[in-house]
């Protein structure tokens, strides 16, 4: 029988911060709303969309209505300012899925229900979109589930063949590999069911998956959370109750994160009771948050998203039932955003909330970055007036640096990778710039002089 992985309670890895980081005040990138709309169309909504922030504190969502068309549109900006620089062709069914984002500027994102389909990349840097995976050649694939794009271009999806399953795949320039397939599609594979995948940098492709023959999915079959390489080997990271007696895990979310360097992040219903948020790497397994502990309430079932520092964002209820945004590396939590929290707009003071206690004040999943940074969606009110809509935002909280001037990525030293950052965004103006290192409302000389005064420090 093989080894039940050691749970660590509040002890962090070697890479991850000392702390969570602390946070600034939510900053509004966009407002949702029938009129009068910040940085959207009047009547263009992204309800329950999970967006995506790469290093540069840059944001990418789905605009899943716009107002006199039927095409969906892909919004990107940052540091208050953006707009939707695509959008679907304008048919009934088109649609994109929720997108990812890269530090070159490139979203990949699922074009489906319209022609061309497929994963598409847009470049930011021209607002031009292409197709770069379409249907058939050489697997056979006809849908392609939540593409995920990596800092090298590499995009990995879960591909989907009409009556044979499905498979996580990986594009790189036009070549693509199978890292894992159903046994539907693979009558070799172990793998009834392959769940939400997540990729990472170094072509790696995670998920929750279900063993079993084809057709044997129900929920008493094995479950296991692995990482899988392009040339099809794997990982296990974890395992139920039915994969493995005695395990403390009863069952998984059904999505997980990655880091780059292969720990991923997942939550799990514990057959002892009660949910909790752990990261792990197969070996060594930290858990983040469980509910009932550190003021976490009931976890919500959304996606995590984990950084390469250990740090983990999910969406929980407190201990008083407000609804929140956490993030947690093992030594502690801190709650991001939550509901009933006062936050500045474009109509001044907000609140995040919602006209019936019923309904959530957040939507979607939050997502991290590599400095620790957080964009989030939430439902906006007038402070103490849930009578009045002010509809949904897009936020961007910005981890509070206490480390080197410079260190843009939050790493721990200044090198290349930060000075990429600033001069990626030169000249940029606005609130809440990550290069902004001497915070005077720009990107200019100053921050390039502060930040090659300590280049290599850290190193």
């Amino acid at each position: 029988m093989r080894a039940i992985p050691v749970i660590v309670l509040g002890v962090a890895s070697s890479a991850a911060l000392s702390a969570p980081p602390a946070y600034e005040a939510p900053a509004l990138q966009a407002r949702a709303n029938f009129s009068g709309a910040f940085n959207l169309p009047n009547a263009a909504f992204f309800t329950n969309s999970t967006p995506a922030i790469n290093d540069d504190a840059r944001v990418a969502f789905r605009v899943a209505v716009i107002a006199g068309t039927e095409a969906d549109g892909m919004w990107f900006g940052g540091g208050g300012a953006g707009s939707i620089i695509y959008f679907s062709p304008d048919n009934e069914d088109s649609a994109l899925s929720d997108p990812t984002l890269n530090n070159a500027g490139f979203i990949a994102t699922e074009q489906r229900f319209t022609s061309p389909s497929g994963v598409l990349r847009i470049d930011t840097s021209d607002n031009s979109g292409s197709v770069v995976v379409t249907p058939g050649f050489p697997f056979g694939v006809t849908s392609f589930g939540s593409p995920l794009i990596n800092a090298s271009g590499q995009i990995g999806y879960r591909g989907g063949v009409t009556g044979a399953g499905q498979a996580f795949i990986s594009w790189s320039n036009g070549v693509q590999a199978i890292h894992a397939a159903e046994a539907g599609y693979n009558p070799a594979s172990d793998v009834s069911f392959l769940f939400t995948p997540a990729f990472n940098d170094q072509r790696r492709i995670a998920g929750k998956v279900r063993l079993g023959a084809a057709g044997q999915t129900g929920e008493t079959q094995p479950d296991q959370v692995r990482v899988y390489a392009a040339d099809g080997s794997f990982v296990v990271i974890a395992r139920d109750v039915d994969s493995q007696p005695g395990s403390p895990y009863a069952r998984f979310d059904n999505s997980v994160a990655l880091t780059n360097d292969g720990r991923v992040a997942f939550i799990a219903t514990l057959a002892a009771g009660g949910r909790g948020v752990f990261l792990s790497d197969g070996t060594t397994t930290v858990q983040i948050a469980r509910e009932g502990v550190d003021g976490v309430g009931s976890i919500e079932f959304f996606s995590p998203s984990a950084n390469d520092a250990g740090l983990v964002a999910f969406r929980a209820f407190d201990a008083g039932g407000l609804r929140a945004v956490w993030v947690g590396d093992g030594t502690g939590l801190v709650a991001v955003a939550r509901e009933h929290d006062l936050v500045e707009t474009d109509l001044g003071t907000g609140q995040i909330n919602e006209n019936t206690a019923s309904s959530p004040g957040f939507g979607g999943a939050p997502r991290i970055n590599a400095r620790g940074d957080v964009v989030f969606m939430a439902a906006l009110t007038p402070p103490g007036n849930d009578a009045v809509e002010w509809g949904s935002g897009c936020f961007v909280a910005l981890a509070k640096s206490v480390g080197i001037p410079g260190d843009i990525d939050g790493d721990g030293d200044v090198d290349f990778a930060d000075l990429n950052l600033l001069l990626s965004s030169y000249n940029q103006t606005g609130p809440n710039l990550p290069a902004d290192l001497d915070g005077d409302g720009d990107v200019d000389f100053a921050d390039l002089n502060i930040l090659l005064g300590n280049y290599n420090a850290g190193s």
